[in-house]
């Protein structure tokens, strides 16, 4: 288009415009500022995905973002590192951690384009990489944890890793590119590649078997393995292994440059002859101990990490929150020849954040440090297109998204736990399917308020392990310990996206002999137990695969109403579902029975049989009185 327009109107940009038209494959990014009340924008799938690879990497830990205030950090805490890795393996990780883990998220701070290159640069690094190290073992306090069983077998703990649901927010190396299918939530949690040359076997053990024993705080949730799933488990992770890296030498510290370190941190707070007296008075322990501590502090460690000692202290980014705003000639180009735009030095910015020292004459202390993540280009794009889309630009009241407060609770919450790393919610997510067979796949969440009962709904997010819905599943539905806050938080979003009545609803059903008579003829003569068990069993010469929901549960699950529209189409609320519809329309779009002897082939009067007779016969549940009914 630009070219077009160049050769037919002699169009160019204009130099000095402050905000010039968003570009088509940028464009979603005028949606934020009528939409910022909600963590996500419908239908912005590039302006989601920036904000998923926000949340995924922790950019509000140093800077200021909108949407992002209450949200935990993404980094492990280090407070009781020294009972989960060793010295060494640290110091190799901070030089360059996807030497170590290709698709490491942790960004690299030193060997950046303004501190490498030269041997001075090398011994700086590799001292001050130590110093940090030092410091973080000093204040280390490692937990006691029960000794982990290392007796497992790594092929079946293989297996248990591929289908019960890690793939959901986990990756082992790489991960491939599915068709149509994003796989952002896939890096919800850590890449699992090469943990067995990271922690031992006893420490998975005790994650696996019980994340919040080792951290608290974790947003790990619970799988409910047994001893012998924990371990084997155990046993093949720790088979995942990187030879290279365990024979990679570390270097020597360099004492000289210890002190050219300390003493310039010390002249920040002193002059340099008390500086250098300082320095004369210190031993080796107390130059790393203090250096530690004000590198830390430089670097910002403590916005993606609980590191002791730094429990009050404040990001230190520059805040984003209109970013989009910003004055160009507030932006510094160095000597870059790049496009003079916001986007284009937020592109450069990801890919090479401190190449804009490069020509320049600094102080070390002087120096750019924002790390280096060592984003794809197509991370760059989503994320730069968030960041383009914080302006201040005020909007009348009557134009803001009037998204209702339940909903906005319930995708903040919905995005914090992944669930779209398993399931289809809103018609996005699902994460998990392209590493398994659709008939593995875990349910799809669009319809889940109208569909599901408010009661049922809290206990199984309460605890999930309790309900033998589709016992035969190789995927489980974690335990993530929710709180009642946050149960209710998910049930009343689910309502309150699909406009249902919460939490008080009726679940009787207004029923007679007879229509539970015809109800069980139509049960009988579609063989819906042929897919649906009513027990926990599975049924002879059936494979796990051709099975569906266990229909005992139906009268305390499902909303009545939902049945009934299920019944019906069920391609209208599950399209590529495997439910058959039974009652297919005519040439005029109208519903018509297989049965017409039946109730006059009346297709709803049928289907209302069908459902009373899953609701009273088959599941147990109460019958209301027909209206008109004398009752005592």
């Amino acid at each position: 288009q630009r070219k077009e327009w160049q050769k037919k109107y002699s169009w160019h940009e204009q130099e000095f415009l402050e905000t010039p038209m968003l570009t088509m494959n940028n464009i979603e990014a005028g949606c934020y500022k009528c939409h910022n009340a909600s963590p996500e924008v419908p239908q912005a799938a590039a302006l989601n995905g920036g904000r998923d690879l926000i949340r995924i990497y922790g950019c509000f830990g140093c800077h200021k973002l909108p949407g992002y205030e209450n949200i935990r950090k993404v980094g492990p805490d280090l407070s009781t590192v020294s009972g989960k890795l060793t010295k060494q393996w640290v110091r190799k990780w901070l030089e360059n951690p996807k030497e170590f883990k290709s698709q490491a998220r942790m960004p690299q701070f030193w060997w950046n384009s303004n501190n490498s290159g030269r041997p001075d640069w090398d011994k700086r690094n590799a001292a001050e990489i130590n110093a940090i190290t030092e410091y973080l073992w000093s204040k280390s306090k490692p937990k006691e944890l029960p000794p982990g069983r290392t007796n497992g077998n790594a092929a079946a703990g293989k297996q248990i890793v591929e289908t019960v649901g890690c793939f959901g927010c986990h990756a082992i190396g790489p991960i491939q590119e599915a068709a149509n299918q994003t796989q952002i939530r896939r890096r919800h949690g850590f890449n699992l590649e090469n943990q067995g040359s990271k922690v031992s076997q006893s420490w998975i053990y005790n994650w696996v078997k019980d994340p919040t024993q080792v951290w608290p705080d974790t947003k790990m949730p619970s799988l409910r393995l047994t001893d012998e799933e924990a371990a084997n488990v155990a046993a093949y992770l720790s088979s995942l292994k990187n030879p290279e890296w365990e024979q990679k030498p570390l270097p020597e510290i360099d004492e000289t440059a210890l002190d050219d370190v300390t003493l310039e941190l010390l002249r920040t707070n002193s002059t340099d002859i008390e500086a250098r007296e300082k320095l004369k008075g210190m031993t080796e322990e107390q130059k790393n101990l203090y250096t530690g501590e004000r590198l830390i502090s430089r670097y910002g460690c403590f916005g993606c990490h609980n590191v002791p000692g730094f429990e009050k202290a404040q990001p230190i980014g520059t805040e984003l929150t209109e970013a989009g705003s910003k004055l160009i000639s507030q932006l510094d180009f160095g000597f870059l020849p790049i496009e003079h735009s916001r986007r284009a030095w937020y592109e450069q910015k990801l890919k090479d954040p401190r190449i804009f020292d490069v020509g320049r004459v600094k102080r070390p202390e002087e120096l750019l440090k924002m790390p280096n993540f060592r984003f794809s280009d197509k991370d760059v794009e989503a994320i730069s297109g968030v960041l383009v889309s914080l302006v201040k630009d005020p909007v009348p009241l009557e134009m803001r998204d009037k998204t209702p407060q339940a909903i906005v609770d319930g995708r903040q919450l919905i995005a914090e736990k992944n669930c779209r790393g398993c399931h289809l919610v809103e018609g996005v997510g699902g994460d998990i399917r392209p590493t398994k067979e659709q008939a593995q796949w875990p349910p799809n969440l669009n319809t889940e308020g109208f569909k599901t009962q408010p009661l049922w709904l809290h206990s199984f997010l309460k605890d999930p392990g309790s309900v033998k819905l589709r016992p035969w599943l190789t995927a489980r539905m974690p335990t993530f310990h929710f709180t009642e806050q946050q149960a209710a938080t998910i049930e009343r979003y689910f309502s309150a996206l699909d406009r249902v009545d919460y939490p008080f609803i009726s679940t009787e059903v207004e029923s007679d002999a007879q229509r539970l008579n015809v109800g069980a003829d139509l049960f009988m003569k579609l063989q819906c137990t042929s897919c649906h068990p009513t027990s926990n069993a599975i049924p002879p010469g059936k494979s796990p695969e051709d099975l569906a929901p266990n229909l005992q549960l139906a009268h305390e699950r499902l909303r009545p109403d939902w049945v009934l529209q299920w019944v019906r189409d069920p391609q209208k609320i599950f399209p590529g579902t495997r439910m058959p519809t039974f009652f297919p329309p005519n040439d005029k779009g109208v519903p018509v029975s297989p049965f017409p002897n039946i109730l006059g082939g009346d297709v709803t009067a049928q289907i209302l049989a069908i459902r009373d007779h899953l609701f009273i016969t088959v599941g147990g549940g109460r019958r209301a009185p027909r209206s008109g009914t004398a009752t005592r």
